[in-house]
């Protein structure tokens, strides 16, 4: 054991001291610097979550009808790029045009007992905020329209504050790499 540690001593003694202080420095400063870089990445990523839209599709009934509804359930602001609304392949300019083909015999449903925002594109949705779609009170006719609206397809094209896009149809918000297309021929409410 003294054979070592006088071995370790006169190792000592031979390696210039300000080698070992400026190494053992340089090994610090370069675990700091890692340190910080990853702290700025995780800074960024909880930045882009604390500005995330989540907007989901629903279906709401009460006493007084039911409707369709976007609810914003994410932290930050939606802005609303396309909005389609299509039943197969045609695609619908407005809810009319939808009482049309999903119950010609209707002719007591108007605007009396519709309310609906219209078009939301270019609108912005903010955070746990719930846009109606359309809201029907219920009547016995559109208590038949009810079952029929389940073969609508709603697809909204939507982007965040950062540019970060999504497309939200029936199921979860997907996330995408560009920003829809805009059909005008497609949109609703165009």
């Amino acid at each position: 054991m003294k054979k070592l540690l006088s071995k370790s001593i006169e190792f000592i003694k031979k390696v210039n001291i300000n080698i070992i202080i400026a190494s053992t420095a340089l090994f610090i400063s370069i675990c700091t610097l890692i340190v910080l870089v990853q702290e700025v990445r995780i800074m960024r990523v909880q930045q882009k979550a604390s500005m995330y839209p989540y907007l989901t599709i629903g279906k709401v009934y009460n006493s007084k009808g039911f409707g369709i509804t976007l609810k914003n359930s994410g932290n930050g602001l939606a802005k609303i790029n396309s909005y389609q609304i299509y039943n197969d392949s045609v695609y619908f300019k407005d809810w009319f045009d939808i009482l049309q083909v999903l119950a010609p015999e209707s002719k007591k449903i108007d605007y009396s007992i519709i309310s609906t925002e219209g078009n939301i594109r270019d609108e912005m949705v903010t955070p746990d905020e719930e846009v109606n779609l359309i809201f029907l009170e219920w009547t016995d006719e559109t208590r038949i329209l009810e079952k029929r609206i389940n073969s609508l397809r709603i697809k909204i094209c939507y982007s965040s504050l950062l540019d970060d896009h999504w497309q939200v149809n029936q199921s979860a918000p997907q996330e995408m790499d560009d920003a829809c297309i805009l059909e005008i021929e497609k949109e609703f409410g165009s």
